[in-house]
């Protein structure tokens, strides 16, 4: 394909077979050397299943496989016709400005046949600074899964992630690894140069297990609903950010026994989600009880040992779990909760700014849920040295979510 060929449309694979065999996932990438982050992997399943969902097929693709413990996972995913790319130096390290990984391609192929997944895969032995959309997409196709992991410069990974948002198909996701990473800030610094350049058409998605996972930003809207139907009710910590302008989450996954079958899957409910917030002026009509403040930009505070909360809910669907976006004065913050004279599962707010905090709920009478919180401290930030307010502040809480 030349330079101005156009890319061939994505191909449309079937659902991926019902038997997919999920132990790689569960224990067989740690036999692969590599790094890779078990929430990573399970978010990397979750995107791939609701691509499958909405019918969106393609190639997948990784720069920097080293010894192919993300990239066997990526081929596993791939369907018949779908093309597995992989792109790096392998023993020529002399393209390896940093030493972020070190390829061994005769390990690499030894794996890729252990798990039978050779027949998808395009190997280059290259330097991906060289390499075009044009060529990727003539080798490969739209590439639907794009694993951005070669060196970490912020040369390399800004060139990698641009070659990813040229190659990728709609509905596609890229996974930019070692984002935040400490230890490679030239990622980090590559990738928000990236999203704030005039043009630039991804948008941030998540930020799970050490990667910064992207899309388009057409398909951002898109995406962030998929997200809260089928991978959000899985997740055991969620708190919503906002990087470059767009909403993006931080996604941690608990090790629920059934969260490697079932993340991706749109969960039973009987009723949509009920969300609440406390953002602004007024709150909707009965929500707030005794024991808040007044209304501020963000939501409010409670005030003193006690905070109640009256949520209208169907009455004849039982409540499944509730998301908290709060946040207490001084974190960790203790907070003891009852719904009506029920008591609840205790919440731990220890992030300093507002996070999400999910909390499962026991099964309750039907009707209206009222909820009691009763922070274990409640100081005032005149008490802190923090302003001169003398209220005594315990939560401060800006929204709610009620699953079913």
């Amino acid at each position: 394909m030349t330079a101005s060929a156009q890319p061939a449309p994505p191909r449309i694979a079937p659902p991926e077979p019902p038997l997919l065999d999920l132990s790689y996932f569960q224990h067989g990438h740690a036999q692969v050397e590599g790094w890779l982050q078990r929430d990573a992997l399970l978010l990397t399943l979750g995107l791939h299943r609701a691509q499958r969902a909405a019918g969106q097929g393609g190639a997948v693709a990784e720069i920097g496989v080293h010894h192919g413990r993300l990239f066997i996972a990526l081929a596993l995913l791939a369907a018949p016709g779908e093309a597995a790319l992989a792109v790096d130096v392998f023993e020529q390290q002399e393209l390896n400005p940093d030493g972020s990984g070190r390829g061994d391609r005769a390990a690499f192929e030894a794996n890729l046949a252990r798990w039978r997944v050779q027949r998808h895969a395009i190997t280059l032995t290259r330097d991906s600074q060289g390499l075009t959309a044009a060529e990727v997409l003539a080798l490969a196709g739209p590439v639907r899964l794009f694993s951005v992991d070669g060196a970490h410069t912020r040369g390399h990974a800004g060139h990698d992630l641009a070659l990813a948002e040229a190659s990728l198909a709609p509905g596609g996701v890229v996974l930019l690894d070692d984002f935040l990473n400490p230890a490679w800030p030239g990622v980090t610094e590559a990738a928000v140069l990236h999203l704030h350049a005039p043009g630039c058409a991804l948008a941030p998605l998540a930020i799970c297990g050490g990667k910064l996972f992207l899309v388009r930003r057409a398909d951002h809207p898109a995406w962030c609903a998929t997200l809260a139907e089928r991978v959000l009710p899985w997740a055991a910590s969620a708190q919503q950010l906002d990087l470059a302008g767009q909403r993006c989450w931080l996604l941690g996954f608990g090790g629920q026994r059934d969260l490697l079958a079932g993340i991706g899957t749109a969960r039973a409910r009987t009723a949509p989600p009920l969300a609440f917030s406390l953002e602004g002026q007024a709150p909707p009509p009965g929500l707030l009880g005794a024991g808040w403040s007044g209304a501020e930009e963000w939501g409010r505070w409670s005030l003193g040992p006690e905070a109640r909360l009256h949520l209208p809910l169907p009455a004849a669907v039982p409540p499944r779990r509730l998301l908290l976006r709060a946040r207490g004065l001084v974190p960790p913050l203790a907070v003891a909760l009852l719904a009506g004279d029920t008591p609840l599962p205790g919440l731990v707010l220890d992030q300093p700014e507002l996070a999400w905090y999910p909390l499962e709920l026991p099964p309750l009478p039907p009707g209206p849920l009222q909820l009691v919180l009763r922070p274990a401290a409640w100081p005032s930030p005149a008490a802190l040295g923090l302003s001169p307010d003398e209220r005594p502040l315990g939560v401060a809480l800006a929204e709610l979510v009620v699953e079913f």
